[in-house]
């Protein structure tokens, strides 16, 4: 009887195992969003106030509000165009500008060309050079050397298979990519440069040397403005409510510029978010770039393009 009874429960586990495989085969890949529910609490890192501007439009037909935040480069990695873009912002410069073209899939353009507004005194002259951002890729390759660290220690003693960047994506544009401190950062002849993603905000300017002041802007819409790495700069991007500059009416004259200053798009307001009372300061966080979650989230998203496809996740907290 005993011999029959290990016999049987031999042949239960047998069965048992088989059914087991499959119900663990059967388990469905982690969502973008468990993953990122599941990221550790410190690998959340604070967006400062202090980075962020509010561009506000006129309510649309229907009465809802159009607000969109901007994010900054810091000023400890940033130039002369990120400077003079906080002294439009602190003179309230853009309040009543206009956005004068609309370029499907490519930018969304604003500032004082159509108006020819003086701007301001103690603007920077902005060189060339500031395109490129050595302190943003020196903080690139200390975030990728620490997420390679990462990657490594969860995939040997956690059991975790997660794959480095490069083997998710391939970029299409010649560069040595990788994120810091939650930027996407080129490299290209030994020069690093933060990538003019969907979102991103691109200073205007005329022939070269010319670079300009950082009065007009294209807010990039689309993929093709890639083509602008290292030929434009970049100051920020929009973390918030793109959709509010990008769902306008297309600009009919060739590039996408409105035909005629009826069309204008008034701008009721661009300002600094630190000069609203701290009860109204928006609060955003964003992944950590040293976090193994980042290139679980990444891949979570499935097979894709360059590193612009999915962006470092982002999000909004509750006001203090």
């Amino acid at each position: 009887m005993l011999l029959l009874f290990a016999a049987l429960m031999t042949g239960a586990a047998q069965m048992a195992a088989p059914a087991r495989a499959q119900e663990e085969a059967a388990q469905p890949e982690p969502t973008p969003e468990k993953i990122l529910n599941a990221a550790p609490a410190d690998h959340w890192l604070p967006i400062p106030v202090s980075d962020l501007m509010i561009f506000t439009l006129p309510d649309d037909a229907e009465g809802n509000s159009r607000q969109a935040v901007i994010q900054l480069i810091p000023a400890e990695m940033s130039g002369a165009h990120v400077r003079n873009v906080r002294k439009f912002a602190a003179q309230r410069w853009w309040d009543g500008t206009k956005i004068y073209r609309v370029a499907k899939d490519f930018v969304t353009q604003f500032g004082g060309n159509p108006d020819n507004k003086q701007v301001p005194k103690n603007l920077e002259t902005v060189p060339e050079s500031d395109y490129f951002n050595a302190a943003l890729g020196a903080k690139r390759n200390t975030d990728m050397a620490a997420l390679d660290a990462a990657v490594t220690y969860s995939n040997q003693y956690q059991g975790t298979e997660i794959r480095p960047l490069m083997k998710m994506i391939y970029e299409s544009y010649g560069s040595k990519v990788g994120f810091g401190a939650g930027w996407p950062i080129g490299t290209k002849n030994g020069k690093a440069f933060p990538l003019t993603c969907r979102g991103a905000l691109s200073p205007a300017h005329y022939d070269p040397p010319d670079a300009g002041t950082g009065a007009e802007i294209s807010i990039v819409t689309g993929e093709a403005a890639r083509s602008l790495d290292m030929t434009f700069g970049m100051v920020g991007r929009v973390i918030d409510g793109l959709e509010h500059v990008t769902n306008l009416p297309l600009g009919t004259a060739a590039g996408g510029f409105y035909a005629d200053k009826s069309e204008h798009i008034k701008i009721t307001s661009i300002q600094l978010a630190s000069e609203l009372p701290v009860s109204e300061q928006p609060r955003y966080e964003y992944l950590a770039s040293y976090s193994p979650s980042l290139l679980q989230y990444i891949e979570a998203h499935g097979g894709y393009g360059n590193i612009c496809t999915v962006p470092v996740p982002i999000r909004r907290m509750k006001p203090l």
